[in-house]
């Protein structure tokens, strides 16, 4: 595993998968993204992976991710919330989404759901 930090997240980059935990209030927009992009592409390059979106803190995330720029080798989307109102918002990103999306409570189940993916 290898890890990635910067003023706005962490991530944990795995064979298969990537745990993104974005730092508290943070709107999420489609500059951050790319970041998160570029370095998911130097890392995974042309193989299959899901990403864990583990939600500890509340934040905004701009629906131009889900529009734009998404990389083709990301199979699916897990969020990971105990909070509610991450769960009504990931009710609407899962529209915007056309992959495979998952909602977890705690990212023990998450990263159980991402190593029987594939």
């Amino acid at each position: 595993m290898k890890h990635f930090s910067n003023e706005f997240c962490q991530m944990q980059l795995y064979d298969q998968f990537v745990v993104l935990t974005l730092n508290e209030n943070v709107d999420f927009t489609l500059d951050k993204a790319s970041i998160i992009r570029d370095k998911l592409r130097e890392h995974y390059k042309s193989k299959d992976f899901l990403m864990i979106s583990h939600r500890k803190h509340t934040i905004h995330v701009a629906p131009d991710i889900y529009k734009q720029g998404q990389l083709s080798n990301m199979k699916g989307l897990a969020i990971v919330s105990s909070n509610d109102s991450e769960r009504d918002q990931a009710i609407i990103e899962q529209q915007l989404y056309g992959k495979s999306f998952a909602f977890f409570n705690c990212l023990e189940e998450a990263k159980s759901w991402a190593e029987g993916y594939f």
